[in-house]
């Protein structure tokens, strides 16, 4: 019968053994070091300063000290002295959550099982036939080994899905992806089986579409839109600002003053609302501002096509425009709007009409109608008798000698007293009156007469 047990080499109590209580706490000693064997350190080749009864060390190749000429085995502290024990192949051994299997001549890391063309993967849930892997916890992550990381969704076909599903009660609410084509999409659904499609991106144009009843609450930003207000990028998305620059769409809708514009003939600046000093507009061949800080809304093409520029006051109510064809910029002109069509028409020094279009009064010299374009119209009817002359001073003074017409009114029936020709002689004509004297005293109208004196009144 052999001394020791096969595979931990336990001391035996052999027949008529004196003492036997020492055997067998030997074995029990080295049953409890290497069942469940713990290790303070693998590899370890100097013996520690301090050291508790059943600690157990894995020697490396070539240990010291009182270690030396035991490399690979297992040094155990038993009863104030050391004990070493040869591992067999197959041991293992743990020190914390380092698991190792001793194969005959290193302490090296167990084989794991097989994890490729596992039927499915379940993380404290259950996978099925469809969904292989399955996770349940709060969260998830995935993260990278190195540099980047990426998550690839494939499909077999252009016609099959690769997307994301984001469900409610396990009832789909939101998709993202290339479903059933290869445009990007994003889709929603109230109830998980009405989708609607609300976002999708051409795969060769690169072109985004919004369908109807998709919108977009809040702020468009980034360089896809336009970066200030005179912005004119082919592209961008026009959107309002604020910003020290001016604000809106182009200088539409400023909050902020708009862009400053210092020479108004100039040919470079582009489409959109600035704003010019007085002292500027002034300089501009029209009648003088007094607001300190004019606003201009500027609409130009080029040089070569023509453009525009209009221009208002912050503190008049007058509008002014020009147009740049021909090479040159054309003299300032008011505008005229509906609040100003009828009322007190005037001129200023450059013979530029200002006020309403068409202006209308009587007084007892008759009545008067004039006109922007400078056409003055007066009538008056006046009484005539075979000796006076007929003096007629004009409601409004006209600016030179107006044509006069006169005609006899005519009483009763029209096919029976035929219409009188007044036959005027010794005329006396100016800008303020008129006087005749009929000449031919067989004709002479002693009935009253209509008259009717055109011209102009600048």
């Amino acid at each position: 019968m052999p001394e020791n047990s096969a595979n931990l080499s336990l001391p035996f109590i052999l027949p008529a053994q004196a003492q036997k209580h020492v055997t067998h706490n030997e074995a029990l000693q080295r049953l409890d070091a290497v069942v469940q064997l713990v290790i303070e350190e693998f590899d370890a080749t100097l013996p520690p300063a301090s050291v508790e009864e059943g600690q157990v060390w894995a020697l490396g190749a070539s240990p010291s000290g009182l270690w030396v000429d035991q490399g690979g085995r297992l040094a155990l502290w038993q009863s104030g002295a050391w004990v070493f024990v040869t591992p067999g192949a197959g041991w293992r051994a743990a020190r914390g959550s380092d698991l190792r299997v001793w194969n005959g001549t290193d302490w090296v890391a167990p084989d794991l099982p097989e994890l490729n063309n596992l039927d499915g993967l379940g993380v404290n849930a259950s996978y099925d036939s469809v969904n292989r892997l399955a996770v349940s916890s709060p969260a998830s992550l995935l993260t990278h080994d190195g540099e980047g990381h990426n998550l690839k969704i494939n499909k077999a076909a252009v016609a099959e899905t690769a997307s994301l599903v984001f469900q409610t009660a396990w009832s789909g609410r939101a998709e993202m992806g290339t479903a059933g084509s290869d445009a990007f999409a994003i889709k929603v659904s109230p109830n998980g089986s009405d989708w609607t499609t609300a976002f999708e991106i051409d795969p060769v144009s690169a072109r985004p579409t919004l369908f109807q009843g998709a919108q977009l609450d809040g702020p468009l930003t980034g360089m896809a839109t336009t970066q200030s207000a005179t912005d004119t990028t082919i592209g961008r998305v026009p959107v309002l600002r604020q910003s020290a620059g001016g604000s809106g769409i182009f200088g539409l809708g400023a909050v902020l003053a708009p862009p400053e514009l210092d020479d108004l003939d100039a040919t470079t600046s582009p489409s959109g609302f600035y704003r010019v000093s007085a002292e500027t507009f002034n300089s501009a061949n029209r009648p003088a501002s007094t607001s300190d800080m004019a606003h201009l809304i500027l609409t130009r093409h080029d040089a070569v096509s023509g453009g525009r520029q209009f221009f208002g006051s912050s503190i008049q109510s007058d509008w002014w425009h020009r147009l740049h064809k021909d090479g040159d910029w054309q003299p300032w002109r008011k505008l005229y709007d509906s609040g100003n069509i009828l009322g007190d028409v005037g001129i200023d020094s450059d013979n530029t009409p200002t006020g309403a279009i068409i202006d209308r009064g009587d007084n007892t010299n008759g009545e008067y109608i004039r006109f922007a374009d400078g056409t003055q119209i007066c009538c008056q009817m006046l009484s005539s008798d075979a000796a006076a002359k007929v003096v007629w001073d004009f409601p409004v003074q006209f600016a030179a000698v107006p044509c006069v017409t006169g005609m006899a009114v005519v009483t009763g029936d029209p096919f029976v007293s035929a219409p009188q020709v007044v036959t005027y002689g010794e005329i006396a004509t100016d800008a303020v009156s008129f006087a005749v004297t009929q000449t031919d005293t067989a004709s002479k109208v002693t009935t009253p007469v209509h008259h009717i004196a055109i011209g102009r009144w600048w």
